[in-house]
């Protein structure tokens, strides 16, 4: 009886260390891409800016990890060719040593660079906050997450908006340039004029000289009283004019190279202008392929990220199922513990009190004196059998013609069953009778 009060006393400290134990956040997560489970993701979880711990995704992209409360965490996510991503857990507005054992389980979906509908400067945000209710479990903040959403996907609308505006400036740049090749066309063919023009002078002044000359040389021709002047005036004149002509005939020779010198020019401004425009040519409709390309590939991606919404829609709420299933049998865990450990107390002090009342039961009381018999003598026999599972204690009581057998059967597993002349008996009334022979 005393190893079984020490057992109980036992059971008792137990259940009140037990009711004390420092509680804890089991973190469990799913890391996803395009719908598929996501092997080798890295996660690492900081402490402040000390890194707590590192891990990284199975096969079926999950991980798990155990927090402390009273003080906050940051979870990054990070895989090659997917943006870097990380999210909030508020545990520091929970008391250090609360005694409760929530789990938060949730999916994390990655996503690819280069795709028009994401908002990447949104990942310099946490993703989601998960925050203390006060009560017994973590919650994410809906209002963050909706609104985080609203940002991370471009509407469609403002992404055909946005690509017909690089096109319009595109299509101004090509026009500016087009008009910038004119300008210039024009510039030289107005120096092209100018250098006609100039060349049309030289050859009307060269035409003027020499009908001059043959107006000298008609005069010369004329009698004249004073005919010697008239000659020697006549030869400085022809002097004059023949070195006017050769001026003008190097002139009309330096003109005739430049006017060769700027025909080559022309010729290359001219292969050149029509190369360029055979570039812009091929370039506006490589930009009109690109652009119905980008089209066609911004409405499928658009068909795309609807289809992702939906079935992270039905994810969410999948998992928002999940988890409130998770927390009505986690409260209901808690629950169940309570009750348990009402019911050990009440079996501890009921324990104690049958004890006690046996206890009381087996004090000797001594009788009174006018009431004394002095007792018969009795006859008292004891046998012991031992089996392999069973050992069988018997105890033969004799009292004149009366004769009583006691008997008890204890198993190896801890049962133990009384009988008095073959027939099974309660405990106490067996440790009862039995005392009166003072047999223990």
């Amino acid at each position: 009886m005393q190893k079984f009060t020490c057992l109980l006393c036992f059971l008792f400290f137990s259940l009140s260390i037990f009711s004390q134990e420092k509680g804890y956040l089991e973190f469990d997560g799913r890391c996803i891409k395009n719908h598929q489970p996501l092997k080798g993701a890295n996660i690492a979880v900081y402490k402040g800016s000390v890194k707590v711990t590192e891990l990284t995704t199975s096969k079926n992209g999950k991980y798990q990890f155990f927090l402390d409360f009273g003080v906050d965490y940051k979870v990054t996510y990070s895989y090659p060719g997917s943006a870097d991503m990380y999210l909030m857990i508020y545990a520091s507005k929970c008391p250090a040593d609360k005694s409760i054992f929530p789990i938060y389980d949730g999916e994390v979906p990655f996503f690819e660079y280069n795709n028009p509908s994401i908002n990447y400067g949104s990942f310099k945000n946490p993703f989601s906050k998960i925050n203390y209710d006060g009560k017994k479990t973590f919650r994410d903040d809906e209002t963050y997450g909706q609104d985080f959403l609203e940002k991370l996907y471009v509407d469609p609308e403002e992404i055909k908006k946005r690509d017909m505006q690089l096109a319009a400036e595109k299509e101004k740049k090509e026009l500016d340039a087009k008009l910038k090749l004119e300008a210039e066309q024009r510039k030289r063919d107005a120096e092209e004029k100018e250098r006609q023009q100039q060349l049309a002078d030289a050859q009307r002044h060269a035409q003027e000289e020499a009908d001059r000359i043959k107006k000298l040389a008609d005069e010369k021709a004329r009698p004249d009283k004073n005919k010697n002047d008239s000659r020697n005036q006549i030869a400085s004149q022809e002097t004059e004019s023949k070195q006017s002509m050769a001026s003008e005939e190097v002139q009309l020779t330096i003109d005739k190279e430049k006017r060769n010198i700027k025909e080559k020019q022309n010729k290359a401004i001219r292969a050149t202008y029509e190369s360029d425009l055979l570039k812009i040519v091929a370039t506006n409709e490589r930009t009109e392929k690109e652009s119905q390309f980008k089209k066609e590939k911004n409405k499928a991606q658009v068909t795309e990220v609807i289809e992702t919404l939906k079935k992270e829609a039905e994810v969410k709420a999948k998992s928002e199922q999940v988890m409130f299933d998770s927390k009505t049998r986690n409260k209901q865990a808690v629950l169940n513990s309570g009750i348990k450990n009402k019911e050990m107390l009440t079996l501890i002090r009921q324990t104690a009190f049958n004890e006690r009342d046996i206890r009381y039961s087996l004090i000797k009381k001594f009788p009174e004196v006018k009431n004394y018999k002095p007792a018969g003598i009795i006859g008292i026999s004891s046998d012991i059998e031992k089996g392999t599972f069973k050992t069988t204690f018997t105890y033969n009581i004799s009292n004149g013609i009366n004769k009583i057998t006691y008997r008890r059967e204890s198993f190896t597993w801890g049962l133990n069953y009384y009988y008095k002349n073959d027939k099974e008996i309660e405990e106490q009334n067996y440790l009862k009778e039995l005392a009166q022979y003072n047999i223990q």
